[in-house]
């Protein structure tokens, strides 16, 4: 095994071959080392500027994009009838696009009491209008003109609800305005239209299929904003708050924290985490795969930089950074650091010293820095 003496002649030897003298090395102590840039290239040795983050993204996990099921709702028959028309069993909806038609003979019944109540109020106010006039002229008698009036708001407000249920069962007002102005029955057909953008699903129903009021004919779900539901660990979840941003990887897209499941899984210790997500371009399909990782906002200065970065250095996990002394010669420092997390490549830490100028870190050479910094103090306890 070699000595001091040896490892440091060896290690003197190395770098005198890129530029670096006995002298220089030997007047260097623990706190730096100086070099030029020429020497730090020969020596295979690379810096990369940290750069300051607010957020520090956790470990990947894989999510399944699911619907809300506060939204999930059953689209029903409001009459009885035959399915005439299906637009669309499946897949994606908007709002107002006519899902179903059903010929209702109810339908017809409907429209017969609008029209006779219709009727009923022509002759109300034709029946108002001529007691109005006679009480002008004192025939009638006040009382007779109230009772007239009254029949008339009676019937108008009859007419405002039978033409409000009309709506609401999902005949068009287009043929509302028809059977209004023409007095004519129109075709018993009833438009079952999505109530929102969505998804549809558990189609219940066939063309031709005769149905009963309220039967279930198909199912439908928001898809914005879309629930992504993630797995993970008990410890990790207890980390975890509702309201926390969280990075859809790959996709652009973030999201937060909705819902934190109380209820662990026995056989994984596990919890089941749910996220919102924006989906106004309806990226997000149900039953789709995602990778997530949860963004945690910290208080201290945190940096990023490659994990090839990281260094262990007298019992001290470390990051080497470079700074500038003047006369092309710059040092090489040491900075004790407290590791936040490593993911994707990259460490995220807090130097163990407030900082009050860009770090510049090499993320290539850490183990030539080391040799020379042991080389330097070998030499200066000689």
């Amino acid at each position: 095994m070699l000595n001091v003496n040896s490892r440091t002649l060896i290690l003197s030897a190395c770098l005198m071959m890129t530029g670096i003298s006995q002298l220089s090395l030997a007047n260097e102590s623990l706190s730096g080392l100086t070099l030029t840039a020429s020497q730090q290239s020969a020596m295979g040795m690379m810096t990369d500027l940290a750069k300051q983050v607010d957020l520090v993204p956790s470990a990947i996990y894989p999510a399944q994009a699911a619907l809300p099921l506060q939204t999930i709702r059953s689209l029903s028959s409001p009459l009885s009838g035959q399915i005439i028309k299906l637009n669309y069993v499946h897949g994606p909806i908007e709002k107002d696009q006519v899902i179903a038609e059903i010929e209702s003979p109810e339908l017809l019944k409907m429209q017969e009491s609008f029209l006779a109540t219709l009727s009923d109020l022509t002759i109300s106010q034709q029946n108002l209008n001529r007691v109005r006039q006679l009480n002008k002229s004192g025939v009638s008698s006040t009382k007779k003109l109230q009772q007239a009036l009254s029949q008339v708001k009676k019937l108008t407000l009859k007419k405002a609800q039978v033409e409000n249920n009309l709506l609401l069962i999902g005949m068009a007002e287009a043929a509302i305005d028809n059977l209004q102005t023409t007095h004519k029955l129109q075709p018993a057909n009833l438009d079952i239209k999505s109530p929102i953008d969505g998804q549809l699903f558990d189609l219940q129903v066939r063309l031709g299929e005769r149905v009963d009021k309220n039967q279930t004919l198909i199912s439908l779900g928001e898809t914005n904003p879309i629930i992504l539901v993630v797995r993970v660990p008990v410890e990790t979840a207890n980390e975890i708050e509702e309201g926390q941003k969280v990075e859809v990887v790959s996709i652009d897209k973030t999201g937060m924290v909705k819902h934190i499941d109380m209820m662990v899984d026995p056989m994984t210790q596990s919890v089941d985490i749910h996220i919102t997500v924006q989906n106004d371009d309806h990226r997000l399909r149900s039953g789709q795969l995602f990778k997530v990782r949860f963004l945690t906002e910290k208080k201290a200065a945190t940096y990023q930089i490659s994990a090839n970065a990281i260094s262990q250095y007298h019992g001290k996990t470390v990051v080497f950074s470079l700074q500038h002394q003047g006369q092309q010669k710059e040092t090489i420092q040491a900075l004790p650091i407290q590791v936040v997390n490593i993911t994707n490549k990259q460490l995220y830490f807090i130097p163990e010293t407030k900082q009050s100028s860009p770090l510049n870190i090499f993320v290539k050479g850490s183990t030539a820095i080391k040799a020379a910094m042991d080389a330097a103090n070998d030499s200066d306890s000689e």
